[in-house]
């Protein structure tokens, strides 16, 4: 049994990636160069989303036997990457905005942790997945990524906070009914001014959710996020503005969304 999928959204700046992330293309003629490999692998590139804005890269390598048991071996991972970040959230993942060493007992991996969980805290981001195992890391000068898992699923983040370019990445293999909760709650924990949506899953995945904002209509995928508005009062919405899905490797479904600031709501 086979299964290799990765996938990443088009760089902002592609020639200053190293070889061989110069584009999508090259990074498939290095795979394709390692023919044993890929003789094994039999996998295929697919881009979703359009060329002329943010779209998203990803390889397939589906060879996997499923179970008969119904609901066994459904499986889904969910993205969210969000771009201009609030501000007042941003500012969080300042590494100098915290105390250093606190005492001369604390050494420098203790002000590391406490300050990875302050961080953690202070964004709110420990409620965006309760009960897990949670390992936070923050950086200097600037920056924050989290790893944690529950039960048999995995939570990971990253965030990067510099102005201009700000960005924050959550992503999980949770699997659920309906991830209208989930996503409100990310979306509002960052206040971006647009992100975009990612999912891949088997059909039985797919069949599984009830509450999936990729699938709805243009109208329905709106997500109207309280507390988003500037002063946290009154409410934000976000509307999807292009979509884009395919099936591949025989039952592996890729889909992707992008959403913007709706000034009708607020």
């Amino acid at each position: 049994t086979i299964f290799i999928a990765t996938a990443r959204k088009n760089f902002n700046f592609p020639s200053d990636q190293q070889f061989p992330h110069g584009s999508f293309d090259q990074e498939l003629d290095y795979l394709y160069s390692h023919r044993k490999l890929c003789q094994k692998l039999d996998g295929n590139g697919y881009t979703l989303g359009p060329i002329t804005s943010d779209h998203w890269f990803v390889f397939v390598a589906d060879k996997t036997i499923r179970s008969q048991v119904p609901h066994l071996d459904n499986d889904r991972v969910l993205n969210i990457m969000m771009f201009d970040i609030d501000p007042s959230i941003a500012d969080i993942f300042q590494y100098d905005r915290y105390e250093g060493k606190k005492s001369k007992k604390e050494t420098d991996g203790d002000a590391v942790k406490r300050i990875s969980l302050e961080q953690t805290k202070a964004a709110g981001i420990d409620s965006l997945c309760p009960g897990s195992i949670l390992d936070s890391r923050a950086f200097e000068p600037c920056g924050y990524s989290m790893n944690a898992i529950l039960d048999q699923s995995y939570y990971t983040m990253h965030i990067t906070p510099e102005q201009g370019s700000s960005y924050a990445s959550f992503e999980t293999n949770q699997k659920l009914l309906s991830y209208t909760d989930l996503i409100h709650n990310v979306v509002r924990t960052f206040k971006p001014k647009r992100f975009v949506m990612t999912l891949m899953a088997d059909e039985g995945g797919i069949l599984e959710i009830k509450g999936n904002p990729l699938v709805c209509s243009s109208a329905s995928s709106r997500i109207v996020v309280p507390g988003c508005a500037e002063g946290n009062k009154g409410e934000t919405g976000y509307k999807r503005i292009n979509f884009a899905s395919i099936q591949v490797e025989d039952d592996c479904c890729c889909m992707m969304g992008k959403w913007v600031i709706d000034k009708d709501v607020g």
